[in-house]
């Protein structure tokens, strides 16, 4: 705590003195201590609410320190910029994955004949590891998997017309699922970036909320004689 204390007449002997005094103080006082009267008295009536601003900063984080203070909010912008960048990341590799998998899904269709529509992603992956539906079933008999093998009918159908097709058709698709396979990690630090945002936002806005500055001035000096002592307390 900080005490700043202008003009005090500690011997009290003379009223002039003490009169005199009082008008300089007063005067400086209003100078030098007006604008934090003003704004203390702003921020009791209108202090931020932790609660409030816990909850702008899961919707957005970085907006309950920019409530809390929006003259002081620095560590609320690096929050708002990493969650740009998080959401951007995932719309991107999203984006990216659909793209991918379309172009695998045709040339699946077009360079062997599958038809992908409504199948598993064992079958997907079936076409891109044989050259076609026979070559797959006879590596499942081998196996004993029986319940791993694909009806002989037109619907299962497939055969490469190189194997290069085949090998550009796996790596798009293993590319599709790097991808994906990134999405759950983005949203869960956008979680966790809102939750870190919310509760730094919420101790901000508390800690403004029980310390406001106080500003206070008597016209009596600390041994009761005429004369004007001002008090400014800031709490860090």
């Amino acid at each position: 705590m900080k005490f700043l204390k202008l003009c005090t007449n500690k011997r009290g002997k003379s009223w002039k003195f003490g009169v005199q005094c009082s008008l300089f103080g007063v005067l400086l006082f209003m100078l030098l201590a007006g604008p934090q009267l003003a704004q203390a008295q702003q921020q009791k009536d209108d202090r931020p609410s932790p609660r409030g601003a816990f909850l702008r900063s899961l919707v957005l984080p970085g907006w309950g320190h920019y409530y809390a203070d929006n003259d002081n909010w620095n560590r609320g912008k690096f929050h708002m910029a990493g969650e740009a960048v998080l959401i951007l990341s995932y719309i991107g590799l999203d984006a990216r994955a659909n793209n991918l998998e379309s172009n695998y899904r045709t040339m699946a269709q077009s360079k062997a004949g599958a038809n992908l529509s409504g199948k598993s992603r064992q079958y997907e992956i079936a076409i891109g590891n044989y050259d076609n539906l026979a070559e797959y079933n006879d590596a499942q008999l081998r196996l004993s998997n029986w319940t791993q093998l694909y009806p002989d009918n037109a619907e299962f159908q497939w055969s490469w017309e190189s194997r290069d097709f085949r090998d550009q058709y796996q790596d798009t698709r293993e590319q599709v699922d790097r991808n994906r396979s990134q999405l759950p990690t983005l949203a869960a630090l956008m979680v966790t970036n809102r939750l870190i945002s919310a509760i730094s936002a919420f101790i901000k806005a508390r800690d403004i909320m029980d310390n406001p500055p106080e500003a206070s001035f008597s016209y009596l000096n600390e041994f009761g004689q005429p004369g004007v002592t001002a008090h400014l307390r800031f709490d860090f």
